[in-house]
């Protein structure tokens, strides 16, 4: 259990976690605030303090003689670097993985050409120390550590405020990105020379050599997604009649439920 002090964050990512991994509310309605009170032996202040939290990420909502209902995933604020890590750790990241990369090819191509173009000689120099600390990298979070760095250095680089704010949501996606494409250290090896291709156009001031090597980039992270074990078809390959594979359980239940839902 958390420290005192860490009760509210605690309780909020307990319930976010349970909330979209289809753990609670499996009929729409999260329980009364004094059965979660009793089954986190929390207060029912803390409950309820956690609830308003989760509301403002949109998962729930509140009324008199309702209590607290499950929003459709369209209502979460998928952005949130929190939301985003609950949706990926509750496995519902190869249903998410069309949306992950699409906007990765929205940020990252033109965050490298802007790098390119932009960024001071130290800013360059974190892009190539962070490659090479990928190529040195004795193991696979080591290499994943890394290339965090990588990505976020060339967002520093492009000296854009707005695209250095989503630094934590790049994070995020990275994270569900690596979790589908990376499955082994020698794969992940094997990424650092596209990676040298990106780092080396930005190094030589080279705007659209930097673009087109990122969206290579990104184009062999969306194939070796497409190979990992137990998949049959491509990203491109989905339809929007897919849509239902990128619910969360709960989502999914949800819906049903109410089909006014989105």
């Amino acid at each position: 259990m958390a420290r005192p002090s860490n009760f509210h964050s605690h309780l909020v990512d307990r319930l976010g976690r349970m909330i979209v991994g289809g753990q609670i509310g499996n009929d729409g309605a999260l329980p009364r605030e004094d059965e979660l009170a009793t089954q986190f032996a929390v207060s029912r202040t803390v409950i309820r303090e956690a609830t308003k939290t989760l509301q403002a990420l949109g998962l729930i909502t509140t009324g008199p003689r309702v209590g607290s209902r499950i929003q459709p995933m369209s209502s979460w604020r998928l952005l949130d670097p929190q939301v985003m890590d609950w949706i990926t750790d509750a496995g519902m990241a190869s249903g998410f993985e069309r949306d992950l990369l699409e906007l990765r090819n929205m940020i990252e191509p033109a965050a490298a050409a802007f790098a390119a173009e932009r960024g001071t000689p130290a800013q360059i120099g974190a892009v190539a120390a962070a490659l090479e600390g990928m190529a040195d990298a004795p193991g696979k979070a080591e290499h994943e550590a890394a290339d965090f760095r990588f990505h976020e250095a060339i967002l520093e680089a492009s000296g854009n405020s707005l695209l250095l704010q989503l630094k934590p949501i790049l994070h995020a996606v990275l994270k569900a990105s690596f979790r589908l494409s990376m499955h082994d250290h020698e794969r992940a090896q094997a990424s650092v020379a596209i990676h040298r291709h990106v780092a080396s156009a930005i190094t030589a001031r080279r705007p659209e050599q930097a673009r087109e090597s990122m969206i290579a980039l990104l184009k062999v992270a969306q194939a070796d997604i497409d190979l990992a074990p137990g998949r049959t078809t491509s990203v491109a390959e989905r339809s929007e009649g897919t849509r239902n594979s990128q619910e969360t359980h709960h989502a999914r239940k949800s819906r049903k439920m109410d089909p006014t839902r989105a």
